[in-house]
């Protein structure tokens, strides 16, 4: 998989979000579109709507009434109705008892919502007025804030779709990212356990090629280090040698260098390799020098280890709080019942 193949596999989904979120947007649209015949007006001082003309249809709209209480703001969304405009006054007042009779048996949500009918009923009282002031106060002292309501969750979708395309954009190379890293410790995990069967097969007298292909064979056949992404490739190097009649620290020199440059290799890795090349050119000490780099390897791993230890402690931490709070509720909760 590479950047290219990455680079087209975000787009794709980039036009699936942006699909997706068009066609979300046109059903909020549809479904919030605002099918109110009439508008809310604001005089300065108060809201007001403007009855229809004289011989019309009753004209709607939907508003938002936030009612300061006692106990806080109450918000609650009204379909208000106006019949149209009658040049005779006339009065629908007639049949509303007024709610100080049954004030006494109604609960505050009850008699607010008993209040608010009793507004919106009102409304309608005289057909002779053009305009219709909405009452900024009910009764009972609670003040009324007349807001126009809104369905539509448009910028929400917007915003989310945006996000989520930008995301995916920023993130298209994290496979490709997460697959360096696991090779990246594939080399330093097994990198000194290498080094150091090759050390031990050299000081028992075999020749570098010859301890080389003796550790592939038996990687071969150790399960556990099927799919492993090093010994993957030292048999690839294995498999090229005998192929084409190559030379091993050529090969392996070339895998370190093509590591190097793809960022999944490790300084580790060059460094064997100057060892065993600087072996072939120059007849330095091999054995000595990779034990020693073997030492090296060893202690760089354990400090590695160490690291993540105390980053799996640190990832730990919140799951334990979790967990201890919940004990704590579960032995508390009974004696709190028993209050």
């Amino acid at each position: 998989m590479d950047e290219a193949a990455l680079n087209r596999k975000a787009v794709k989904r980039i036009m699936a979000v942006i699909t997706a979120g068009v066609l979300l947007l046109l059903f909020d649209l549809l479904v919030g579109f605002d099918f109110s015949t009439l508008r809310l007006m604001n005089s300065g001082s108060s809201m007001y709507l403007v009855r229809p003309v004289e011989g019309s249809s009753a004209g709607h709209i939907s508003l938002k009434a936030d009612i300061e209480t006692e106990n806080g703001t109450v918000t609650k969304d009204y379909e208000l109705s106006l019949y149209p405009y009658a040049s005779e006054k006339s009065s629908r007042a007639g049949g509303r008892a007024g709610a100080s009779g049954i004030a006494g048996s109604m609960s505050e949500e009850e008699l607010l919502a008993y209040e608010m009918r009793s507004v919106i009923n009102s409304l309608n009282d005289d057909q002779s007025a053009k305009r219709v002031t909405l009452p900024d106060r009910l009764k009972t002292g609670e003040k009324i804030t007349w807001t126009a309501a809104k369905r539509t969750n448009t910028a929400a979708i917007a915003f989310a779709m945006i996000v989520l395309a930008v995301f995916i954009y920023r993130n298209r190379f994290e496979p490709l990212e997460k697959m360096r890293r696991a090779r990246m410790d594939s080399v330093r995990r097994q990198l000194p356990e290498f080094v150091n069967r090759l050390v031990l097969l050299l000081g028992a007298g075999l020749v570098l090629s010859s301890a080389f292909e003796r550790i592939v064979e038996e990687s071969r056949q150790s399960a556990a280090l099927a799919g492993d992404y090093f010994y993957m490739c030292m048999d690839g190097i294995y498999s090229k040698i005998k192929e084409t009649n190559g030379s091993m620290e050529k090969e392996f020199r070339d895998f370190a260098r093509s590591s190097e440059h793809s960022g999944e290799g490790s300084r580790e890795l060059m460094r064997i390799s100057n060892i065993i090349t600087d072996n072939i050119s120059k007849g330095v000490e091999l054995t000595d020098k990779l034990q020693s780099e073997s030492e090296t390897l060893w202690l760089s791993r354990k400090r590695s280890s160490e690291e993540r230890g105390r980053l799996a402690e640190t990832k730990l931490t919140m799951p334990l709080t979790v967990f201890l709070l919940v004990l704590v509720v579960v032995t508390v909760s009974p004696a709190l019942l028993e209050l």
